[in-house]
């Protein structure tokens, strides 16, 4: 899932470049790649045509990571690291985690007994293919598969609000289609998402609601996957009666059971909004999710206040 991975976690351009360039079986054209880019990394404040100069820039830079194939494809260059890239790849691979470039640098430092200063001017991790960048500055391998849209959508099938960072990881490998190639190099890293929190080893997927993940682990049911947004649903409830021909002794009986009824489908489909939200988050939609959750209070306040009205007046 290349569009959701590299919006999440916003590589910069030539680290979404290797990505993509990392994930395709064969070469691409400068044109296959600007699509690629448009569609998948850049923003609406993005023209074509500055999208189409820089990654030109990018694919014909001096020394870069990528390298073309029969005149007018590229891929990535296929050749050895020094000594100094060799040792930065082993320790990302180690960690197994994005690392800051100063903290590299000091790594470097360690192991080989450099200064800084050397190490600034010689390390360039950019015209290496192995690694990509993030927006943030941050590195990681390009090889690395992210699992956080995975997790993200196992937890909200699950109705899972927390769970350890193993057991999710676990969790993508018994749920992967296959079991091999880069399923051994899926990574996860909640930091960086803001679909999670992290505290220590537990994370919290943010659009599972708590109320939902109650729910679903009392009734051991599954969220649906598959909503539709506030606007195109409308509520589902027992015909309402016809309170006219209903004996004035039992008016208030049917008004009350029928905001009773009104008060349990709202509850209801307070718990949906998270699948919303998880759908709005696949197409960026942001001020949709921003709207949806404003909505999900009033719709949550509005539940509690019918049923404690019923309360209310069922004890008269």
């Amino acid at each position: 899932m290349l569009q959701q991975s590299s919006w999440t976690f916003r590589y910069s351009l030539e680290g979404f470049l290797k990505r993509v360039l990392h994930c395709a079986p064969c070469p691409l054209t400068e044109e296959g790649l600007v699509e690629a880019v448009l569609s998948d990394w850049a923003g609406p404040e993005h023209s074509r045509e500055s999208i189409a100069a820089r990654v030109r820039a990018s694919l014909k830079a001096a020394n870069g990571a990528f390298s073309s194939v029969g005149g007018d494809k590229y891929t990535l260059r296929q050749t050895a690291g020094d000594d100094l890239q060799n040792h930065a790849y082993e320790f990302l691979k180690a960690t197994g985690r994005p690392q800051k470039h100063g903290d590299i640098l000091r790594h470097l430092q360690q192991v080989t007994g450099r200064g800084r200063g050397e190490l600034m001017s010689r390390v360039d991790l950019d015209c290496d293919p192995r690694f990509a960048r993030l927006d943030g500055g941050e590195w990681l391998l390009t090889e690395w598969q992210p699992a956080n849209d995975t997790i993200a959508r196992l937890m909200v099938e699950q109705g899972r609000r927390r769970a350890e960072i193993a057991e999710l990881l676990q969790l993508v490998k018994e749920h992967a289609e296959d079991e091999s190639g880069l399923e051994q190099s899926r990574i996860f890293y909640p930091e960086y998402d803001p679909r999670f929190a992290l505290a220590g080893t537990v994370v919290e997927c943010l659009l599972v609601e708590p109320e939902a993940a109650a729910t679903t682990l009392d009734t051991g049911m599954k969220l649906e996957e598959e909503t539709m947004t506030t606007a195109e649903q409308t509520i589902v409830t027992a015909p309402a009666a016809d309170l006219s021909k209903i004996a004035t002794s039992e008016l208030v009986a049917a008004v009350l059971q029928q905001l009773s009824d009104v008060s349990a489908e709202l509850t209801r489909r307070n718990q949906g909004i998270p699948n919303e939200v998880l759908n709005l988050f696949n197409s960026e939609d942001l001020a949709g999710i921003e709207t949806l959750m404003s909505e999900r209070k009033r719709v949550g306040a509005l539940a509690d206040d019918l049923a404690l009205f019923v309360t209310k007046w069922s004890e008269e």
